[in-house]
C-alpha cells in the first residue's frame, strides 16, 4: 500500500468517527479535515465531496457485509454461528469494525437522495439475506418454528445493540455466541 492509500485509508477513519459522531448532516468536510490533520484542499485530493466520503464508507461496510449464500444455505446452523462469532471476533479485535457496524445501521435512517446509495443500502439488507437462511434452518428442523423475519429481527437486533456498546464502552465484555444462538436453535 503507497502513502495515496494510506493516507485515504487514515482519512475515511476519521470521516468514519465524525459521521458516527455526529451524522450525515451534521459532519462537514471542514471538520473531517480538522479532526486528520489535513488541509480541506488534500481532503478534496482524494476526494470530490461529503457525498463521496460517504459512499466510499458504504461501498467499505458493504463489502463486510455480503454473505456467502451458498455456504449459508448447505449448513444454516453452522453458518450463522460462525457469522456472528466472526463478529464477535471483530468486534474485540478490530474497533474499526465495530465502527463500520454501528455507521451502516446509521445509514440505513439516513435520507440521502443519491440513486447510487439507495442501490447500495438494498444491497446489504441483513435480514433480507438471512431470512431465506433461516427459513432453510427451520426446514431442517435446526431453527425454532416462527415467523422468520422475526428470528432474524432478535438475532440481528441483538449483534447490533451489542456491536453499538462495544463501540461505546471497547471494554464491555461480549456475550458468548451460544448464548444467541439459543434464541433460534432448537434444543436438541
Amino acid at each position: 500500500m503507497d502513502k495515496g492509500d494510506n493516507r485515504k485509508k487514515q482519512l475515511l477513519q476519521v470521516a468514519l468517527d465524525v459521521f458516527i459522531e455526529k451524522g450525515y448532516y451534521g459532519t462537514s468536510t471542514r471538520e473531517i479535515a480538522r479532526r486528520a490533520g489535513v488541509s480541506s484542499g488534500l481532503l478534496f485530493h482524494y476526494f470530490s465531496n461529503k457525498e463521496s466520503i460517504y459512499l466510499e464508507l458504504i461501498k467499505l461496510g458493504v463489502e463486510e457485509m455480503k454473505i456467502n449464500t451458498e455456504s449459508a444455505m448447505e449448513a444454516p446452523c453452522e453458518y450463522l454461528y460462525q457469522t456472528i462469532k466472526s463478529i464477535f471476533e471483530q468486534l474485540e479485535s478490530n474497533p474499526s469494525f465495530g465502527k463500520m457496524f454501528v455507521f451502516m445501521d446509521s445509514v440505513q435512517y439516513t435520507a440521502v437522495h443519491d440513486k447510487e446509495i439507495e442501490l447500495f443500502l438494498k444491497s446489504v439488507d441483513i435480514c433480507r439475506q438471512w431470512v431465506p437462511v433461516i427459513i432453510e434452518g427451520q426446514r431442517r428442523g435446526e431453527f425454532r418454528a416462527g415467523n422468520s423475519h422475526s428470528l432474524c429481527v432478535a438475532v440481528l437486533g441483538a449483534v447490533q445493540g451489542i456491536a453499538q456498546e462495544k463501540v461505546r464502552i471497547p471494554d464491555t465484555p461480549l456475550p458468548k455466541t451460544e448464548w444467541l444462538m439459543d434464541m433460534i436453535v432448537i434444543d436438541n
